[in-house]
């Protein structure tokens, strides 16, 4: 195996990898912004996790409250947003590599 499709592969997976961590977060952004929803799964120390996992600099950051009662993590779509960022740089490298 050579060393450019060793590379595809790899970036690959970590391509899939951001992927599925940024849909993730969009689906709790607009999970967390019905609350009693986000009490009958018991997702709360599953949020608090991921909160406690963000860098501190965006951590907390741009809490909007909902109509529904609940809260729109803005922190949760900047995170979405930069992991869609990488996703698609590491499909470009993909596209070089091939």
């Amino acid at each position: 195996m050579d060393a450019h499709r060793a590379g595809a592969i790899a970036c690959t997976i970590l391509s899939w990898i951001a992927r599925l961590c940024a849909i993730a977060l969009c689906i709790l952004a607009i999970m967390l912004c019905f609350p009693s929803l986000v009490a009958r799964l018991h997702l709360t120390g599953f949020i608090l996790d991921i909160s406690n996992a963000l860098p501190s600099l965006i951590a907390g950051y741009g809490l909007i409250p909902s109509p529904f009662g609940g809260v729109f993590r803005f922190d949760f779509a900047l995170s979405a947003a930069l992991l869609f960022l990488i996703d698609y740089a590491l499909q470009r490298a993909i596209f070089k590599l091939r």
